[in-house]
């Protein structure tokens, strides 16, 4: 990988698609759940759904009465790709992976790297008829592309869960085109193991993963993760071949952003703040000293960047947007997604030592890779 597209990653932290290597993820080697020939992937456990006994507690949603809600919306995808043998002859190959219908107008998500570089994407619904899809746009560095299909009739659609209101340990659902087989979509069942999760696998980096312990298998990129109440958790996305009940799901504080962006530009324009960055935790706290027990840390700062410019300090910890509280990154990201724009002035509240200070930052758009 060149240098500069390196360099380029490294400061993806904040703005849209905001590169924090979290904890918890450290040693493993991990790798996109979906190839253009399926690999092996591992199986995951998960614990059995207990018996309610007390009568006045309200029992669970079967998993069936859920899948059965929310299949309809789940699609198989077919990429076809051309390439060349060892002796130049022509060759023909498909990746085969899930997608998701999240607008009656027949625009579906999945993983960028289930469609990237296709000649042709075929697109099988739940009823078993097939449409060529139009590549509406993809964004390599959240690993999410949007589809479109011109079906005659209005498709279900699934919504999007509030990304603040998935807790860990809750219940979700795992659908899709596991193997590439033909019929019905794989289901498997797990909880929710962590939030907030980032890692890198190749030369994508990833931010806002769910991960969770319901088996993901090979051909599930780009399918959902759903919760009982049947609302899209996630995009499933990668698996860890080296452990049993580890698999990740792009978080819908970077999805939901990026298909609105795909959908109405044809392309992912992120605001960029230009600094590294990690959450404040009580026991980073007292370890640096900070002023603060909660915020964002600033790791590093780009140089040349928005931040950069405004001088913000390698050390200082944001708490603030234009008076909107920054807890962690999770939330800075996704108030910088959401409620501000490219070439907008913001207000940035940052603690260095004992100082608090206020800096007007001008947002820039993300560099892309070159």
């Amino acid at each position: 990988m060149p240098a500069a597209l390196r360099r380029v990653l490294l400061w993806m932290a904040v703005g849209v698609a905001a590169l924090l290597l979290a904890g918890g993820c450290a040693g493993l080697r991990l790798r996109p759940e979906a190839t253009p020939r399926p690999a092996p992937s591992p199986t995951a456990s998960f614990a059995p759904v207990a018996q309610v006994s007390a009568p006045s507690t309200p029992t669970l949603p079967s998993v069936a009465e859920v899948v059965a809600k929310v299949a309809p919306s789940v699609v198989a995808i077919a990429a076809e790709t051309q390439g060349v043998d060892i002796f130049l002859r022509p060759i023909r190959g498909v990746s085969t992976g899930t997608g998701v219908i999240f607008d009656p107008a027949g625009y579906i998500v999945t993983n960028d790297h289930v469609i990237a570089d296709a000649r042709r994407v075929l697109v099988t619904l739940s009823d078993e008829r097939t449409f060529d899809a139009k590549v509406v746009g993809r964004d390599p560095l959240t690993d999410l592309a949007v589809l479109k299909i011109d079906a005659p009739e209005p498709l279900p659609a699934l919504p999007f869960a509030d990304p603040e209101a998935i807790q860990v340990g809750e219940w979700v659902i795992a659908i899709g085109n596991a193997l590439g087989l033909p019929g019905q979509p794989t289901v498997t069942v797990g909880v929710v193991s962590a939030l907030d999760r980032s890692t890198s696998v190749g030369d994508r980096v990833y931010n806002d993963l769910v991960q969770t312990d319901a088996a993901i298998n090979e051909g599930n990129s780009g399918g959902p993760l759903v919760n009982l109440r049947g609302e899209v958790v996630g995009i499933n996305t990668i698996v860890v071949r080296e452990a049993q009940g580890i698999g990740f799901a792009v978080g819908n504080t970077t999805v939901v952003p990026v298909v609105k962006s795909i959908v109405a530009h044809g392309r992912v324009i992120w605001p960029w703040l230009g600094v590294g960055v990690d959450n404040v935790t009580p026991g980073k706290a007292l370890e640096l000293g900070l002023p603060v027990r909660e915020g964002v840390l600033v790791q590093g700062v780009q140089r040349g960047g928005p931040a950069a410019k405004a001088g913000i300090q390698a050390g200082d910890v944001i708490t603030a947007i234009n008076g909107m509280p920054v807890p962690n990154v999770r939330k800075l990201q996704r108030i910088l997604r959401e409620d501000f724009k490219v070439g907008q002035q913001v207000t940035v509240t940052l603690h260095r030592g004992s100082q608090t200070l206020e800096k007007q930052v001008v947002l820039e758009e993300f560099p892309r890779p070159t």
